[in-house]
């Protein structure tokens, strides 16, 4: 329940855990028109700039500076506003963070070269959910007509695509069957399906009367 948000500051220990945390900054930035989030640190997968987050958000008319390893970020006046952004490369990250702040932003926003996996799509439905206007979903081109506020919703979280496809990885490279129950194996085959159908009978979607 965020409906008493009065802290707009993410400290390094909390977002040092969790890279995805840096993601907070679009939506504070949005709702309160103002943030103090720290920069995310190195993580498992090596060094990841933010420039494309910053980038994005300052498209939307944000102020932000970098003070003291903070992104300190501010709102012009009656908030953000919407813009035609265009991210030279395709990004996950930037793509969530950019969308969040663009569906309370005045006006409309339009993100070209959006990075499309599922799992963007299924915030993009959480938010329709609680009242955001989005055009495009699960396409590299998302349209965005901001609204003034949103509302609380209820909504399941899709399956972790990656964890199913280790899963179906593992269980290829060494034989015997596995029934991985809520994954949808749409999400992960485009990637990793080739080589689970190489190293095993077969790979087959099955109902299993849940989500």
């Amino acid at each position: 329940n965020a409906r008493d948000i009065w802290d707009t500051t993410a400290p390094y220990n909390l977002v040092s855990t969790m890279r995805a945390s840096f993601w907070v900054l679009g939506p504070l930035l949005a709702r309160e028109h103002k943030a103090r989030v720290s920069l995310p640190g190195g993580c498992a997968i090596g060094t990841r700039p933010v420039d494309l987050h910053l980038d994005g958000l300052k498209a939307l008319g944000a102020q932000i500076d970098i003070e003291e390893g903070y992104a300190v970020a501010h709102a012009p006046k009656g908030g953000l506003v919407g813009a035609h952004i265009k991210f030279p490369l395709v990004s996950v990250g930037a793509t969530h963070q950019v969308l969040m702040a663009a569906v309370l932003a005045r006006g409309e926003t339009v993100i070209e070269n959006a990075a499309a996996e599922p799992e963007i799509g299924d915030v993009a439905r959480c938010l329709v959910k609680m009242g955001a206007k989005i055009d495009g979903i699960d396409s590299h081109t998302l349209t965005i007509q901001g609204v003034s506020q949103l509302e609380g919703a209820v909504h399941r979280v899709v399956p972790d695509r990656i964890e199913a496809g280790t899963y179906a990885m593992a269980v290829a490279a060494t034989g015997g069957d596995v029934t991985l129950l809520g994954a949808r194996a749409e999400h992960f085959q485009r990637r990793v399906g080739g080589g689970v159908q190489r190293l095993c009978r077969h790979l087959e979607p099955r109902e299993c009367g849940g989500d």
